[in-house]
């Protein structure tokens, strides 16, 4: 539980005062004591004194009769609760007990007769009325100084909340708005109506209030110029962006493409067959790789100039395109050299893809400089089994069979079965 300043400073003026009352309480009721102690004792004293001037004379007639008399009237005074009477060797000859008190005070005189010491009288008299006033004053006095400092601790809670806490309060509750409000909020004035701490507390708090409203404001004028400029050059950032961003389209484009034909380059080639290949591998699904060469390409170049075998190269790529599946990969490798990836394609389904290439590069009239070029191909197909773990052993069985058509004959393909042995497929059709 959470207590207000006011609340609390009432409670350390409450404790202070009857911490205080209690030292206080403790010194008068001890002042107390020692007075009525001494009217006690002298009392007890006179009375022992009496009685033993009294029974002087009965002791000296061994009166026994008149000292138990004697011994009861004292016996029966306020306070008095035994009375003792005894003769000079220590025997008592008379003796009356009214009560038995809880605490008493032994008062003791002689007793005296033509001068001589004949006994003593001992008188008994009870303390305990003494210990109830002095119970009673404790408990006056506490409450005396409890209400004291009740009273005290309400004036002195009034007399500061005005002045202490409401201003204080007050802060506290500008801060906290701040504070719960953000950065951008700004507390309000605080009006100053004293000029002692609290006052210069106030003060200070609207001084640091109003800087921090001027740098606010500052700060935010920047940062909407900055705003401003960035907007600007955003502006004219965005043509210079876009172009720079064409660009690196292009430069990724030609990257990844080959020039002449604008077929993938070898980069894109290998690139994609090992993520088909590891895809093929994980899913378990066909993929078929074809190789092949443009039969004596040096021939072509050699007799009619490498204009002529750029002509040539490039036609091939466009009868690629026309043939291949968008799933597929077509590309060149260099040279005269192409691959085809065939995905979701078994040796079978290759086999007729190629003879249609192969139908395709037949069928089509080839010609530079108004002169006709026969044209043809080699091909290798392999597809993609257990026994290749990696993408390199594919294209080493495709580039295989490859090698086995060129040297069957040319115009023709042949397909890798996984040993030496590669049938030989497609001159039939030539």
């Amino acid at each position: 539980m959470r207590f207000g300043l006011g609340i609390k400073l009432m409670g350390y003026v409450m404790v202070g005062v009857l911490v205080t009352s209690a030292v206080i309480g403790v010194i008068r009721v001890q002042s107390e004591r020692a007075s009525l102690s001494e009217l006690i004792g002298k009392a007890g004293q006179s009375v022992a004194n009496a009685t033993a001037s009294g029974a002087a004379s009965l002791i000296a007639g061994y009166d026994y009769g008149n000292l138990e008399m004697l011994a009861a009237n004292v016996a029966r005074q306020i306070n008095v609760i035994r009375v003792t009477i005894r003769n000079r060797d220590g025997r008592i000859m008379a003796q009356s007990e009214v009560d038995d008190a809880r605490t008493h005070q032994r008062f003791e005189a002689p007793v005296v007769f033509n001068g001589q010491t004949i006994g003593a009288v001992t008188v008994d008299v009870s303390t305990d009325a003494l210990e109830r006033a002095l119970a009673a004053l404790y408990w006056r006095v506490f409450v005396e100084q409890a209400v004291f400092g009740a009273i005290l601790g309400l004036i002195v809670y009034l007399f500061t909340a005005r002045g202490i806490v409401s201003p204080i309060r007050k802060l506290t509750t500008a801060m906290e708005e701040a504070a719960e409000k953000g950065d951008s909020y700004v507390a309000r004035y605080l009006e100053v109506r004293s000029g002692d701490e609290i006052g210069r507390l106030v003060s200070v708090f609207n001084t640091l209030n109003t800087s921090l409203a001027s740098y606010h404001d500052k700060l935010q004028s920047k940062i909407n110029f900055a705003n401003q400029e960035l907007r600007d050059k955003n502006i004219q950032l965005g043509g210079r962006t876009r172009e720079l961003e064409h660009a690196l389209d292009l430069l990724s484009t030609m990257a990844t493409t080959d020039w002449l034909t604008e077929l993938p380059n070898r980069r894109k080639f290998d690139e994609t067959l090992s993520r088909m290949f590891h895809q093929s591998e994980r899913y378990a699904e066909d993929i078929t790789l074809v190789l092949f060469d443009i039969d004596h390409f040096k021939l072509i170049n050699d007799s009619h100039g490498h204009g002529a075998g750029d002509e040539i190269l490039r036609e091939i790529g466009t009868l690629m395109r026309l043939h291949v599946r968008k799933s597929d990969l077509p590309a060149r490798l260099g040279g005269d050299e192409f691959g085809i990836v065939l995905y979701h394609t078994n040796a079978e389904q290759a086999e007729m893809f190629v003879e249609i290439l192969l139908e395709g590069v037949r069928a089509h009239r080839f010609q530079y400089e108004d002169k006709q070029l026969s044209i043809s191909l080699s091909v290798g197909i392999a597809q993609c089994d257990d026994s290749m773990k990696t993408p390199q052993a594919l294209y080493y069985a495709a580039d295989k069979a490859l090698y086995q058509a060129k040297h069957s004959g040319r115009d023709c393909y042949s397909v890798y079965d996984g040993t030496d042995a590669l049938p030989l497929r497609g001159r039939e059709s030539a």
